[in-house]
């Protein structure tokens, strides 16, 4: 059981960037994240949300939703978000090369490059015909 759990449904607009961020923001710092935790956490979540909209919805939802769901255990805090977009996992994406020169790196990809490097796991899956993604991020230890 989490200790604590909260669900927003928004529409699928990019004018919702910033509600979704904000609810994020709550929810890590009710995880005892500190700025760091809290801006990776939010920076993951623009990011998926984001993609969402422009690549998955086509910014024409059509009065599709995006569901998140905030879930905080007693050493996580795990942030799902569901879409209604054509089913589609970032994560089979190719890794873009980060050691590659600026002028040899290939367009896209790094969002959920860099979601990846915020979060301690990434996961993709199908829930009841959405997809599902799900970020974890390991909670700060009590000192």
């Amino acid at each position: 059981m989490p200790e604590y759990e909260r669900k927003l449904t928004l529409p699928g607009t990019i004018e919702q960037v910033r509600v979704a961020c904000d609810f994020v923001v709550k929810a890590a710092q009710a995880a005892g994240f500190g700025e760091d935790g809290i801006f990776q956490s939010q920076l993951a979540v623009e990011e998926i949300f984001t993609n969402i909209i422009e690549h998955g919805y086509e910014h024409n939802n059509d009065n599709k939703t995006i569901e998140l769901i905030a879930e905080i255990t007693p050493d996580r805090l795990i942030i799902s978000i569901l879409d209604e977009a054509p089913h589609f996992n970032p994560l089979q994406l190719d890794t873009p090369d980060a050691t590659a020169s600026l002028w040899e790196r290939e367009r896209g990809g790094w969002g959920v490059y860099f979601v990846r490097q915020y979060m301690d796991k990434v996961d993709y899956k199908l829930d009841n015909d959405r997809n599902r993604i799900i970020l974890e991020k390991k909670r700060p230890q009590a000192s």
